[in-house]
């Protein structure tokens, strides 16, 4: 049986490495979440739906209202910090959906092993999703 949890966070980011493109500047999105949980039912209740949503908006709360940062972006990441009045949250990795995709749901299961996809849409038109195998060639940092 299979159960999706849907959450929602406000972010700010730059892809520092797309030059040219407008993803280059600083600009914010309100990232559509979708977590896909698995259980074998068995024909009785397995998990309370609101276990689920705690397990999920645990991580997702550390996001919202963030700037997220790829720590490898010093100047951005330095003129962030003399401003001392921002939510920072830094990465180890450029901060595209692909990679915030595979984070959440990395982050997820260490608090729900049932976890087994997230769809992550940070616009209306496009969605990535991430699935367990994907998380045995990531992080990348590419």
């Amino acid at each position: 049986m299979r159960i999706t949890r849907k959450a929602r966070f406000h972010a700010a980011h730059r892809n520092q490495r797309l030059v040219g493109s407008k993803c280059e500047s600083l600009h914010g999105h309100t990232y559509r979440v979708e977590v896909d949980f698995e259980f074998d039912a068995g024909g009785a209740v397995t998990v309370l739906f609101e276990e689920l949503a705690a397990d999920v908006e645990r991580v997702t709360d550390l996001l919202d209202h963030a700037v997220l940062v790829d720590s490898t972006d010093h100047e951005f990441t330095e003129a962030l910090k003399r401003t001392n009045s921002w939510h920072i949250v830094p990465f180890a990795f450029p901060t595209s959906a692909e990679n915030l995709a595979a984070w959440l749901l990395k982050e997820i299961v260490t608090k729900n092993a049932a976890a087994v996809r997230v769809r992550l849409a940070e616009t209306d038109s496009s969605t990535v999703t991430a699935e367990l195998e994907d998380l045995l060639t990531w992080p990348t940092t590419e």
